[in-house]
């Protein structure tokens, strides 16, 4: 993604564990140069572009891996024995924590909206809604990461909206997404990622259509992590 390089990736703990979210290239523009006095200005303003877009990729990288050590804060219950002082901030349940890690992502994701972090920020900030109980907000902050231009973040953003949509009875809008991430597959989903969800949602409604599937994933490649899955979803149908 632009501004974030591979140091960052490694240091930022968000890159590290989300399915790969951190493998994005930096952008590139072309420009068209008439004259000699246009090259340099176009090479100082270009320069000028990737420093400042550096200096906030780095501003909203410390702050995202602030946000996601709040968002992976200790639970610890009314009533139970304190952590010990070096333990970090604490909570009595997880929508408290959430809600708090949520603040924080959105802050970042309104502060950095054009670096990678800020995308990311925003696309943590409808998984912590999520988990805050607020499906609603959720939803927002999803569509919003949706229509990305970075189709990493933006592919995590539409898994996530799909589960949504699961859990609030909206099959045909997460069928619909799932058909386009198995048919757009990105670094962070891939096609059989997305085919073993829309497979999943069938199961209950189209049996037949959702043994198709898992056949088809067991086809493609029978050793992979996703034809063995499906391999057992298949025996268990039987």
């Amino acid at each position: 993604m632009p501004g974030y390089t591979r140091r960052q990736l490694k240091e930022d703990k968000f890159a590290e564990t989300a399915q790969g979210a951190a493998l994005w290239a930096t952008g590139h523009r072309q420009t068209v140069i008439w004259t000699v006095g246009l090259v340099l200005i176009a090479v100082l303003l270009t320069a000028g572009v990737i420093t400042w877009r550096s200096r906030q990729s780095d501003q909203a990288n410390t702050e995202l891996s602030a946000a996601m050590r709040t968002f992976d804060a200790q639970l610890v219950p009314a009533g139970s024995p304190s952590p010990a002082e070096d333990a970090g901030p604490t909570f009595p349940t997880m929508a408290d924590r959430a809600k708090a890690a949520q603040k924080q992502f959105k802050a970042i994701a309104d502060k950095y909206s054009t670096v990678s972090p800020g995308r990311i920020a925003r696309y943590m900030s409808g998984i912590a809604l999520i988990q805050a109980g607020d499906k609603t907000g959720a939803e927002q902050e999803l569509k919003t990461a949706a229509n990305f231009s970075d189709k990493d973040v933006a592919a995590l953003a539409k898994m996530a909206l799909a589960s949504t949509y699961r859990g609030t009875n909206r099959a045909p809008e997460a069928i619909a997404i799932y058909k386009d991430l198995s048919e757009h597959p990105t670094v962070t989903v891939s096609k059989s990622q997305a085919q073993l969800e829309l497979a999943e949602m069938y199961e209950s409604t189209d049996p037949q259509q959702a043994a198709l599937i898992y056949q088809q994933l067991q086809k493609d490649d029978p050793r992979s992590p996703a034809a063995q899955l499906a391999s057992q979803k298949m025996a268990k149908s039987k």
